[in-house]
């Protein structure tokens, strides 16, 4: 029993440095999160700017209409290629991503307009969707460039896809849709390409590039891309709240770890339980390979015992851990004790031992049980290494209990009716000390019955209340300058 609860101890020490490396490994999960959550949302903060940045170039563009090629009335044109290339690279860097348009190598009067994923665009903004096609043409038979797409306006776009999908827009009569339909096979045939390799929508509306209404387009970008920041802040800090949960909800026990500790436990516990016995007899002088049937037994018996033992213990010390405010030595120190007891009590029940050697061995167990824990937690304190500290501790107690324990020797009885002798005193100056409590308690409770059944007597006329409220105000404590005594008091209380 005695070697049980040193290694018991031992057990203890684990677990706790396996709870130690455990809350270091959260903590260190949580903090690694906030940093990401952090990094995370500085580096949105600055995709904005950047994003903030082309709405800004749009309006630099806007603010001198005089710099924009064409008349009032076809000006358009070129804002429309602004608008495509400041509002998509806008988007793109809002999500982290490199700008996929640009103005860059490309002359005002080049046959392109602008470079959009690495594609030659030329802008063709007409009123009219025909008219917008006809230009498209004319562009094309021009330069001849198959590798060049043309950006045309969205909605336009769409009444295109309305007519090919034979389902036209109402407002539109059969000679305009036959000539659209012209139009469309004019330069399928001789780009040699669908018309959507060829066309490409625009991100506006024709009439969203007029310059009356352009200001009005590029503050609904904005205000677009103002939310969608918004709701990608949000994704982040949601996502962080979620791993923070997940992390936090593993900070707690769980059957799962638990069985793994016992298993664990279980399996160290019967190796080094195989491995003592197996030794013990080779010392003794047999070799392994003249080992009989019986030898195998008792080591296979040994060896499942101390492997039920060594995982029942580490499931409870594990528990006792986790599940209340036991420190790991003394949920150690309360595990061998229970087993033990446990043992004793059988042993008892069987009639092998006598009450009074059960009092006996259990008060000698669990003060050993004691002074293990006590060792274990002395150790850890003296030296903050986890498991480390224990185990010195341990040993260390361990070595002085056996010294005192094999002094004891025949005087165990002596220690016995020592201990009886003290508890019986213990519990007789506990019950005194207990009734006087209670008397103190209930002539308290007496009195200030009174002074309350005086004070709020219904019955009773005003100056006889008055007075009791005094002597109620007074035993409680408050001050008698804070009392109002009489009408002077209650006059000058209200008044001043």
């Amino acid at each position: 029993m005695s070697t049980n609860v040193w290694n018991d101890q031992i057990s203890a020490a684990g677990i706790d440095g396996f709870n130690f490396w455990k809350s270091q490994s959260i903590a260190k999960q949580l903090d690694q999160i906030v940093r990401k959550k952090l990094m995370d949302q500085k580096q949105q903060n600055i995709n904005f700017e950047n994003a903030l940045s082309h709405m800004m170039k749009m309006r630099q563009f806007l603010s001198n209409p005089n710099n924009i090629l064409g008349s009032d009335y076809t000006k358009h044109g070129e804002i429309a290629e602004h608008l495509e290339v400041n509002v998509r690279n806008a988007w793109v860097v809002l999500q982290g991503q490199r700008e996929v348009a640009t103005f860059d190598g490309v002359a005002r009067t080049a046959p392109e307009d602008f470079i959009l994923d690495n594609v030659k665009y030329q802008s063709k903004f007409i009123n009219g969707t025909n008219n917008t096609l006809k230009h498209v043409l004319a562009h094309f038979r021009k330069y001849q460039d198959k590798s060049m797409n043309y950006s045309i306006p969205k909605d336009q776009y769409q009444v295109i896809e309305a007519i090919k999908s034979d389902n036209p827009p109402r407002y539109l009569n059969n000679k305009s849709v036959r000539a659209i339909l012209q139009k469309i096979e004019e330069i399928e045939c001789e780009t040699g390409q669908g018309f959507q390799s060829v066309l490409k929508p625009s991100i506006s509306k024709y009439s969203e590039t007029e310059l009356g209404r352009v200001g009005e387009t590029v503050s609904k970008h904005q205000d677009q891309l103002v939310d969608e920041n918004q709701r990608i802040q949000d994704k982040i800090e949601q996502k962080a709240r979620e791993r923070i949960k997940f992390t936090q909800a593993n900070k707690g026990p769980s059957i799962s770890e638990g069985s793994k500790i016992t298993v664990t436990a279980a399996t160290i516990t019967a190796s080094l339980n195989a491995i003592t016995i197996i030794y013990r007899k080779v010392k003794d002088g047999k070799k392994i390979q003249d080992f009989e049937m019986n030898d195998w037994k008792e080591i296979g018996l040994s060896t499942v015992k101390a492997s039920i033992k060594g995982g029942v213990t580490a499931g409870t010390i594990y528990t006792l851990t986790n599940l209340t405010s036991l420190s790991a030595p003394f949920a150690g120190a309360v595990a061998s004790a229970t087993m033990g007891l446990t043992s004793l009590m059988a042993d008892l029940k069987k009639n092998q031992i006598t009450m009074d050697d059960f009092v006996t061995q259990g008060q000698i167990l669990c003060l050993e049980a004691g002074i293990a824990a006590t060792g274990g937690a002395v150790g850890q304190m003296l030296i903050p290494i986890p498991v480390l500290g224990s185990i010195i501790g341990t040993v260390t107690a361990n070595f002085v209990w056996g010294y005192a324990q094999d002094k004891l020797g025949a005087r165990e009885q002596e220690l016995k009716k020592i201990l009886d002798t003290y508890t019986q005193s213990i519990l007789s100056k506990v019950d005194t000390a207990y009734k006087d409590i209670i008397s103190k308690i209930n002539t308290a409770y007496a009195h200030y019955n009174s002074l309350l059944d005086a004070a709020f007597n219904v019955h009773a006329n005003s100056a006889v209340l008055a007075a009791a409220s005094v002597d109620l105000a007074l035993e409680l404590g408050v001050h008698k300058s804070k009392i109002l005594k009489n009408d002077d008091d209650l006059e000058a209380f209200f008044l001043v």
